[in-house]
């Protein structure tokens, strides 16, 4: 966005005309406070869970299609390619649960930090 003549003039006459805001130092904390609580996060619990039960059925279900599979003399292509099938399910389920949980470490460190500026 390109910035006019009238814009330059009226950032100058406001920086001159108008007074600085008083320095407070109970400033943040004041607004901290009045801060409404913060609501807990359902979304993210439903697709951990469901993460870890998809992760439960494509292990049960992948075991019972290899043992079921080993008990043939021969292996088809379509069996690798159902293995590749169920190492993917599980990989893309193990990596949600993966950043599912980097989030969650994260937020707690993001409010560590904020916690011991606070107190400084």
């Amino acid at each position: 966005m390109k910035e006019t003549e009238n814009d330059i003039r009226l950032r100058e006459r406001f920086k001159n005309d108008l007074p600085d805001a008083p320095i407070s130092p109970w400033f943040t904390r004041k607004v901290l406070n009045r801060l409404p609580e913060r609501q807990k996060n359902m979304a993210g619990k439903i697709e951990l869970w469901t993460c870890v039960a998809g992760i439960v059925a494509t292990l049960w279900l992948g075991g019972r299609f290899v043992a079921t599979t080993l008990q043939n003399p021969s292996i088809n292509i379509g069996d690798i390619l159902i293995y590749g099938i169920y190492l993917a399910i599980f990989a893309g389920l193990a990596a949600n649960i993966g950043t599912v949980i980097w989030q969650h470490s994260m937020q707690r460190i993001i409010q560590r930090r904020k916690g011991i500026a606070r107190i400084q």
